[in-house]
């Protein structure tokens, strides 16, 4: 019995000593805090370590520093702890103050776009007053120090020559703190003294007291959305609205390894959400449709379509009209229960005037059955139900952000959407010309499915992941560095190199041990990291040339072959002998035509079996040629007495039940079926003056089908399919408008617009209801000074020339002079090439020289000396290859020469 007393007197001693140390550590002992109750909860970043000396002397020894060194933040701090050292006798005194104690270097936002370091060592149960001392008996005697009061709490202002403030610094209880603004160091001495505590303490919970190893990076939602508010241009957008009202912090902790710095660690959410991934994931399937111009990807891999709904934008604001409509005919009719729960969001490459140009990729469990709904929803309102590109049925939908009304405000940005279906997988994408890219990168094999096992986004993805976000930095750099605002685009745009040595970063959820674990992988190549010398352009020389027994008169104009999908090249001579010639450099058929080919060529598959054929038009004749060479039944085809001058072609539903359009120099337009016979009330349409403009079939959104052609004085006619005119036609533009059109997608990439400019300079844009919309007067140089109006190949952009007397200046679509050239002439010719990001080209002919030249939109020659060319010049990009084929003409020959992208 005794033994048994004496047992429960010892456990009470021992209860009541735990006890009373609690209540010391927590009442009466106030001094000794944890340095994160001194740092707010939507700080930018916190490194906070408990050995700094290992963690630095780690640091500096590691292959990243020679990259991290060339950035100003690591380089100031390492000159700076050199300093501080020599302040405290140059003996190795800060690694010895530092080693064992907490030490935090923290980033804050103290002003629009200013953020600013705060430092920080815990001293523990000392106090950090002799460090303090120490440091100041050894300054040098040009810094002065100021002692003032906030709140009661001393504050030391380190003052260097001519009055500016170096340093402020304070301590708060066993903790000192500075920084080089005295903002962040009273916002600590306020959360020091607050009775209600809110700071990154408070929000860390349970794992407040969790570092170890090297140290770890904890960040925020509301932080991040900070950063991106303080570095953009669109302070307001809506992923600074989304990540400011998230709740989630992130602790993680730092390793090293070869070529990767890695950071791993709990995730706190706001939400309880199961990260553990799909079972029924299949990424193979979906990388076949990942392009490769992906320069950002956010992968949602979570198990069923209910868990991946619990992650929420609670910044989306939804419209009642369209979410009512959603619900009643698509949600509540369990359209939502055909989704896996794998999603993949890919920001691509911008193109043309489409900045943003976004795509989701949604695994669908019944394909057939959720594009059936998602028709039947089309059906039922009075827009276009779809559209046909390369054999896809797209499905148009005008309402705004409909992903993100569908799927609880995740993947913004849709002012339009456009739907496909492509195996298993639902296609979205927030623009006509998005989807367009992506078909014809998956027909081209541009996708990361054909792309190496090295490439970054292959890299950077991990199928377990429930949910990961990734930026592959050398194909967005440029994007963030256009939309960061001007105090810190000279920062970016000087530092792009450094930051391009790590290939891609990638952050990602899985879900560990039954809990969220969240990893920031940054991979680093260093062998990369070395100078660029400056060069003024490349020395090319023809890959290939192609001789005919006469002059070239037309093209190269390229095809697809549909054999072996490359590109196979349409030529005419002299003699009008029409040649088709394949890559291989090699003749496949020629064929005499009539006389010169006056239209585009064109490609048909007139059978329907995949095999395509040649449609071109000459002035008396429409031919239609298979590969072999051989026209097809009924072709070639005539108007009788008429002279065809353009050529169009319509293919409405992508059925293959062509349409001819054809305009001839009396001013009549003609539709043909796909067998040459007249259509009612194209037979012919008479509009009475010579067109200047090739007919075509366009489709505008929220309009429906427009048939559009172009006359001498500047008039613009619109017709319905049935030659019936829409409203607003005719849009008469004046008789100083002789040039043609351009029609080119506006501004956000889901509209069309229509401009025009005269000769002396009056710019006009308009809609496809006839209205002008805008109108300006370019200004002149003098009374010779012509303007022209010039769309790149695809008509997804535009640029202005300005031709005067011995110059030829080149202006953007906002009517800024981007740079001048000293070349003008009637015999100069210009083309402009757009193939998306920064891949712009201005192509220069002078026939009069036999010399061609290529320039970037800065006006920087890309070639060391000109082209051979007396000719159009015509270029393709090859994006499989990461090349451009450059073809020009002169006399009897065609070279191509061969330009890395």
């Amino acid at each position: 019995m005794k033994i048994w007393k004496s047992l429960l007197v010892l456990i009470g001693i021992t209860l009541f000593s735990l006890g009373g140390y609690w209540l010391y550590e927590n009442y009466f002992y106030s001094g000794k805090i944890n340095s994160l109750e001194l740092i707010q909860p939507d700080a930018i970043f916190v490194f906070e370590t408990d050995q700094a000396d290992q963690t630095w002397n780690e640091l500096v020894n590691q292959p990243v520093w020679q990259i991290l060194s060339q950035l100003p933040a690591f380089s100031k701090t390492a000159n700076q702890l050199v300093s501080l050292d020599s302040l405290t006798g140059a003996n190795g005194q800060v690694s010895k103050t530092l080693r064992g104690k907490q030490a935090t270097i923290s980033y804050h936002s103290i002003g629009i776009d200013s953020f600013e370091l705060l430092y920080s060592i815990n001293f523990g149960a000392n106090s950090p007053l002799n460090f303090l001392e120490e440091i100041k008996s050894r300054l040098p005697k040009n810094i002065r120090i100021q002692n003032r009061k906030y709140s009661d709490q001393e504050v030391f202002e380190f003052f260097g020559t001519g009055n500016s403030r170096k340093w402020t610094v304070t301590i708060l209880g066993n903790v000192i703190l500075a920084s080089a603004s005295s903002f962040i160091v009273e916002e600590a001495i306020r959360l020091y003294i607050s009775s209600d505590q809110n700071s990154l303490a408070s929000k860390l919970g349970d794992e407040l007291k969790k570092g170890s190893g090297l140290g770890r990076l904890i960040f925020s939602a509301k932080g991040v959305s900070k950063f991106l508010e303080g570095i953009g241009t669109e302070r307001g957008n809506s992923t600074v609205k989304e990540l400011a009202l998230n709740e989630s912090i992130f602790a993680l902790n730092l390793t090293f390894e070869d070529g990767l710095l890695t950071f791993k660690g709990p995730a706190l959410l706001g939400a309880e959400i199961n990260f553990t991934p799909s079972v029924r994931a299949n990424f193979p399937d979906l990388q076949k449709l990942i392009s490769n111009r992906t320069q950002a990807l956010t992968q949602i891999n979570l198990d069923g379509i209910f868990e991946s709904q619990k992650l929420q934008n609670a910044a989306f604001s939804p419209k009642s009209t369209i979410s009512g409509e959603i619900q009643n005919r698509l949600t509540d009719r369990g359209f939502l229960d055909n989704f896996s729960g794998e999603f993949y969001f890919l920001q691509l490459e911008s193109l043309g005037n489409q900045n943003d140009n976004l795509v989701i990729l949604a695994k669908a469990l019944d394909p057939a059955q959720t594009f059936a709904f998602l028709k039947e929803f089309r059906n039922g309102t009075d827009q276009d139900q779809s559209d046909f590109y390369r054999d896809s049925e797209i499905l148009f939908f005008p309402e705004e952000e409909f992903p993100a009304h569908l799927f609880n405000g995740k993947f913004p940005g849709f002012p339009q959407t456009h739907i496909s279906l492509i195996g298993e997988i639902l296609v979205m994408t927030n623009s006509s010309a998005g989807m367009k890219l992506i078909l014809d990168d998956l027909a081209s094999g541009n996708t990361w499915a054909k792309a190496p096992e090295s490439a970054p986004g292959n890299r950077a993805i991990n199928p377990a992941a429930g949910y990961s976000k990734t930026f592959i930095l050398d194909k967005i750099w440029k994007k963030w560095e256009v939309k960061s605002n001007p105090a810190w685009s000279p920062f970016l745009q000087i530092y792009a190199s450094v930051f391009k040595t790590f290939p891609y970063l990638s952050f990602r959820i899985n879900q560990i041990g039954g809990k969220p674990e969240a990893t920031l992988s940054i991979p680093y190549q260093t062998a990369n990291l070395v100078p660029v010398k400056e060069t003024t352009g490349l020395s090319l020389v023809p890959s290939r040339t192609i001789t005919l027994p006469e002059k070239i008169i037309y093209g190269p104009k390229g095809i697809l072959n549909f054999n072996d999908k490359t590109e196979d090249l349409v030529l005419q001579d002299a003699n009008h002998i029409l040649y088709l010639v394949n890559s291989g450099g090699e003749i496949v058929y020629s064929q005499q035509l009539t006389g010169p080919i006056v239209s585009d060529a064109f490609q048909i598959d007139f059978l329907k079996n995949g095999k395509l054929q040649l449609l071109v038009a000459t002035s008396d004749k429409l031919y239609a040629i298979d590969r072999l060479g051989n026209s097809l039944p009924g072709f070639p085809l005539s108007l009788g007495n008429e002279k065809i001058t353009h050529l169009g072609l319509a293919d409405y539903d992508n059925s293959r039940d062509y349409r001819y359009f054809l305009a001839t120099e009396s001013g009549n337009l003609w539709l043909l079926d796909r067998t040459g016979k007249d259509l009612e009330g194209w037979d012919p349409l008479k509009l009475g003056k010579k067109p200047v403009l090739a007919p075509r079939h366009i489709r505008v959104p929220g309009k429906g089908d427009f048939m559009v052609s172009q006359t001498e004085g500047g008039i613009v006619h619109f017709f319905n399919r049935r030659g019936e005119n829409q409203a607003g036609s005719p849009l008469v533009l004046g008789k100083e408008f002789v040039s043609p059109i351009n029609i080119t997608t506006g501004i956000g990439g889901n509209t069309l617009k229509i401009s025009a400019i005269s000769q002396t300079g009056e710019l006009i844009h308009a809609s496809f209801g006839g209205e002008i919309t805008y109108r300006t007067q370019l200004v002149k140089a003098d009374k010779d000074n012509r303007f022209v109006l010039l769309a790149d190949q695809s008509g997804h952009s535009e640029i202005i020339l300005s031709r005067q007397y011995s110059k030829t200046l080149i202006l953007n679509e906002q009517e800024k002079v981007l740079f001048t050239l000293p070349i003008s002439g009637e015999k100069v010719g210009f083309g402009y090439f757009d193939f998306g990001s920064d891949r712009k080209i201005i192509a220069v002919s002078d026939s009069e020289q036999g010399f061609g030249y290529l320039y970037n939109l800065q006006g920087t020659m890309l070639t060391t000396t000109p082209l051979e060319s007396e000719g159009v010049i015509q270029i393709s990009h090859q994006p499989t290859r990461n090349q451009y084929a450059i073809r020009t003409v002169s006399g009897r020959r065609m070279m191509e020469y061969l330009m890395p992208d």
